[in-house]
């Protein structure tokens, strides 16, 4: 197969589209619901501090760094970035997300953080931000169909490094809809574009990052079945009453009965990317 003749953008595209089509629901409606998004904000500063932690000691922040954070969510990495930096603005078009972001920040007395609530896709740098930045951080984030624009304007709007982290291979939550949708719907799930996928997109574009992989392991517990069930019902829109017998007998497999309740683990490998658009210009010019 000739690589160089395969448009890598419209391979992503067309990837995103089944899996928004596959799941029924965006990222953005999953977490529109403030409850939900304070679970998840709970859930995942928890389960992922290692990872966050990681995260910060990597990007090194300092006094003097403006900071973007696309996708920001609740704020569990954007937080603790404000609480060293200069100031520190986020792209997130999840009202509930932002909700809980700004409880949080009224809760730490976090005053130099801006909060854009729009979708990156739809951010104007020119209006809407006040660049350029030191650090550009997209963290398990891109969801955009047109990931090439995407990436020209965190180049654009970046001054140090660009950051990214995403999924590599398939994560331990696809594995549910993987194994019912053909019984359920008549057909295959389609999971996001993952990290290879990225890789030739950035490479197309003169763009040759530094990579590095990560592999995590985290639990959720839940009081019960009916409670797991309800787990999976805020992320596939399609999952309807009469699918819950085949998701209840899916999880009896797969969770594991503790004194603490239903244990689901998970596996969960990410790639980072990063690079320094300066260094970009320079090799393209």
């Amino acid at each position: 197969m000739d690589y160089d003749r395969i448009d890598w953008n419209h391979t992503w595209k067309h990837q995103i589209r089944l899996w928004h089509d596959a799941a029924g629901k965006s990222c953005e409606d999953i977490w529109g619901d403030e409850n939900s998004a304070r679970v998840y904000a709970e859930k995942h500063g928890k389960h992922n501090e290692k990872r966050i932690n990681q995260t910060l000691d990597y990007l090194n922040i300092t006094s003097d760094f403006k900071v973007l954070d696309i996708g920001a969510g609740p704020g569990n990495i954007a937080i603790p970035m404000a609480q060293v930096a200069h100031s520190v603005t986020t792209v997130e078009p999840s009202h509930g997300m932002n909700a809980v972001m700004e409880k949080e920040m009224v809760e730490k007395e976090i005053s130099n953080l801006v909060r854009i609530e729009k979708k990156w896709e739809e951010v104007d740098p020119d209006k809407d931000l006040n660049g350029p930045y030191d650090i550009v951080l997209a963290s398990m984030s891109l969801g955009m169909e047109n990931i090439k624009i995407s990436l020209e304007k965190m180049s654009r709007v970046c001054s140090g490094r660009v950051v990214i982290f995403w999924h590599a291979g398939t994560p331990e939550w696809e594995k549910m809809p993987k194994a019912l949708w053909p019984n359920l719907f008549g057909k295959a799930y389609h999971g996001g574009p993952k990290s290879d996928v990225l890789f030739q997109v950035l490479y197309q574009m003169g763009i040759y990052p530094e990579v590095k992989a990560f592999k995590y392991h985290f639990t959720e517990v839940f009081p019960d079945l009916d409670n797991a069930a309800d787990f999976y019902y805020r992320r596939f829109k399609q999952l309807t009453p009469e699918h819950r017998p085949q998701l209840l007998d899916y999880l009896k497999k797969e969770c594991g009965k503790t004194d603490k309740g239903y244990v689901h683990g998970f596996d969960h490998q990410t790639m980072r990317f990063s690079w320094e658009p300066k260094e970009v210009r320079h090799e393209v010019a």
